[in-house]
């Protein structure tokens, strides 16, 4: 069971713009990672804000620095009860969507400024 994942942004409007907004999430918790204690985890020598958000289920710990991204197969895969609407959402406000045509069902996937990936599948009832 995972409790919680931690991804990276550098722009912080994204935390409503997209996991609020587009992903729905509800924002639970927002506190400051001491430059010290990141040094000692990550190998950062930073202060950085961390904002967590939830589904209910599981958390998403939101890190906002200013290093880049690097390009790699990292995603997370989430589901939604109504994933054309989900869709509608991200493409409305610019967000990157890729939307691959399959036999079965469509491959989707959705990304933040960032570049974070969320593989997205529709609940099935």
């Amino acid at each position: 069971m995972i409790k919680h994942v931690g991804i990276t942004i550098t722009n912080p409007a994204d935390i409503k713009n997209f996991y609020q907004e587009v992903l729905g999430l509800k924002l639970n918790k927002e506190f400051t990672l001491n430059k010290e204690l990141n040094q000692q985890i990550f190998g950062f020598y930073e202060d950085v804000p961390v904002s967590i958000v939830s589904n209910g289920e599981a958390d998403i710990e939101i890190f906002v620095t200013h290093l880049p991204a690097r390009n790699n197969y990292s995603h997370l895969c989430i589901e939604v009860a109504d994933r054309e609407a989900l869709i509608k959402k991200a493409k409305a406000k610019k967000y990157p969507c890729i939307v691959i045509e399959r036999e079965f069902e469509p491959l989707v996937f959705i990304q933040d400024r960032f570049g974070n990936s969320f593989e997205v599948k529709e609940i099935k009832q």
